[in-house]
C-alpha cells in the first residue's frame, strides 16, 4: 500500500470524527432546543425542516437527542479507553519488566480468566449488584478493558527491554523509573497508540450496547444505545427513530478504523516487504 493511500485513510478517519466531535460539542446551536423538551402534538413526526430527524414518541427532537447523547457515549468512552490505558500499559510495562517473577505470572493468570469470560456477562454481573446505571458501567468497562494494553505493553517491553539504549541506561546508573519512562514507554506508545483506536470502536459500541439492554445511561438522560432502544417498538411503523443514533455510532466507529487501520500502516516496520 501506498503513503499517499495511507495518508488518506488517516485523513477521511480524522475529518469524519472531527465532524462528529464538532457537532457533539456544538449541541446547543445545531439542535436548537433541549434533548428533554416533549411537545406531545408533534409526537412521532418524520423528517421535517424543523426536526431534521424527526420526533420521538414524547415529541422530543431526535437530532437535538442525537447530539447531546453523543456527549453521553464519546465523553464515557474516552473515559473508560483513558483509565484503562493508565491501568494497563502500567502493569503491562512492570510485567514484561520483571517477565518470569511472581508479579508477571500472576498478572498474566489474571488476564488469562479476564480474557476467558465474557464481558456483556460480566457487565450484566456488576449491574445485578449495584444496579444498573453509567456509573456501574464504567466500573465494569475499566475492570476488564486495561487487559489488551497490558498484554501489547509487555509483549513490546520483552522485545525491547535487552535493546542497546536501554541496557546502556542501566550502565550508566539509571533508575527503574528513569528507564520505564524515558526508554521503554516511548517505544511502546506507537502500538499502543493503534490499539487504542481500534479499540475506542470497540468501546463505543460495547457500551451503546449495553445501554440498549438498559445496563447504562438511564432515562431521560439521551444515549445512543438507550435511544436506539426506545425506537425498537416502532421499528417499523416509524424506523426513522433509528437514523440519528445509528447514524452516528456508525461513523464514529468508522472514522476510528479508518485512523486505526492508517496508523497501523504508517507504523509497519515492514513497508515494501507485503506482497
Amino acid at each position: 500500500m501506498k503513503k499517499e493511500k495511507r495518508s488518506a485513510k488517516i485523513f477521511v478517519g480524522a475529518a469524519l470524527l472531527c465532524l462528529v466531535a464538532v457537532s457533539v460539542v456544538g449541541a446547543p446551536l445545531l439542535a436548537g432546543c433541549a434533548p428533554d423538551a416533549a411537545d406531545s402534538a408533534r409526537r412521532l413526526e418524520s423528517f421535517s425542516a424543523r426536526h431534521p430527524f424527526g420526533t420521538d414518541r414524547f415529541g422530543r427532537d431526535i437530532l437535538a437527542r442525537t447530539l447531546y447523547g453523543g456527549r453521553v457515549t464519546l465523553v464515557s468512552s474516552f473515559a473508560a479507553l483513558g483509565m484503562g490505558l493508565v491501568i494497563g500499559v502500567q502493569l503491562g510495562i512492570l510485567a514484561g519488566l520483571h517477565s518470569q517473577t511472581a508479579f508477571d505470572t500472576i498478572l498474566m493468570r489474571i488476564i488469562d480468566v479476564l480474557m476467558a469470560f465474557p464481558f456483556m456477562v460480566f457487565a450484566m454481573v456488576v449491574a445485578a449488584l449495584w444496579g444498573p446505571g453509567l456509573t456501574q458501567l464504567l466500573v465494569a468497562v475499566v475492570a476488564v478493558w486495561w487487559v489488551p494494553f497490558a498484554r501489547i505493553s509487555r509483549s513490546v517491553v520483552l522485545q525491547i527491554k535487552n535493546d542497546p539504549s536501554v541496557l546502556a541506561a542501566r550502565v550508566l546508573g539509571a533508575s527503574e523509573p528513569r528507564i520505564v519512562f524515558c526508554e521503554l514507554l516511548p517505544k511502546t506508545i506507537g502500538s499502543v497508540a493503534v490499539l487504542a483506536t481500534f479499540e475506542l470502536g470497540t468501546l463505543i459500541l460495547s457500551i451503546s450496547a449495553l445501554s440498549f439492554l438498559g445496563l447504562g445511561a438511564q432515562p431521560p438522560l439521551p444515549e445512543w444505545g438507550s435511544m436506539l432502544s426506545d425506537a425498537r417498538a416502532h421499528f417499523f411503523q416509524h424506523p426513522h427513530l433509528l437514523f440519528g443514533p445509528a447514524l452516528f455510532v456508525v461513523v464514529t466507529v468508522l472514522a476510528l478504523n479508518f485512523i486505526g487501520e492508517g496508523l497501523r500502516d504508517v507504523m509497519d516496520p515492514y513497508e515494501g516487504v507485503r506482497l
